[in-house]
C-alpha cells in the first residue's frame, strides 16, 4: 500500500470504493516495474480503454508529476509503445 497526498483528480471510485486513476496507477507502480512488464501494462491499459495516450500526456505534464521517477518512466514508456504500434500497424492514426 502507498501513502501520498493524492489530488481529487486522481481518485475514481469503482463498486463504491475510491481507487486511483488507471493512469495515477501506473504513474506509482512504474518505479517497480521492469520497462517491459510496464510497457505490457500500458498497452493492456490502452486495449482496455482506461485511459486515452491523450489523457496521459495531459497528467504526466502536470507540475506535481515532475519529480515523479515513476511519471518519467511512464512517460518513456508510452513513447515505445506508440513507436511500436506505428510500426506494426501503419495505417492507424497516431495521436
Amino acid at each position: 500500500m502507498h501513502y501520498d497526498d493524492i489530488p481529487e483528480s486522481d481518485i475514481t471510485t469503482v463498486h463504491g470504493l475510491r481507487v486511483t486513476t488507471p493512469i495515477r496507477t501506473v504513474i506509482d507502480i512504474a518505479p517497480e516495474m521492469p520497462a517491459p512488464e510496464l510497457e505490457r501494462i500500458i498497452r493492456d491499459f490502452l486495449d482496455r480503454g482506461l485511459f486515452p495516450v491523450e489523457e496521459a500526456f495531459t497528467r504526466l505534464d502536470q507540475p506535481d508529476m515532475a519529480a515523479r521517477a515513476g511519471a518519467h518512466m511512464v512517460r518513456s514508456a508510452l513513447g515505445a509503445v506508440q513507436w511500436s504500434r506505428s510500426r506494426s500497424s501503419p495505417l492507424r492514426p497516431s495521436h
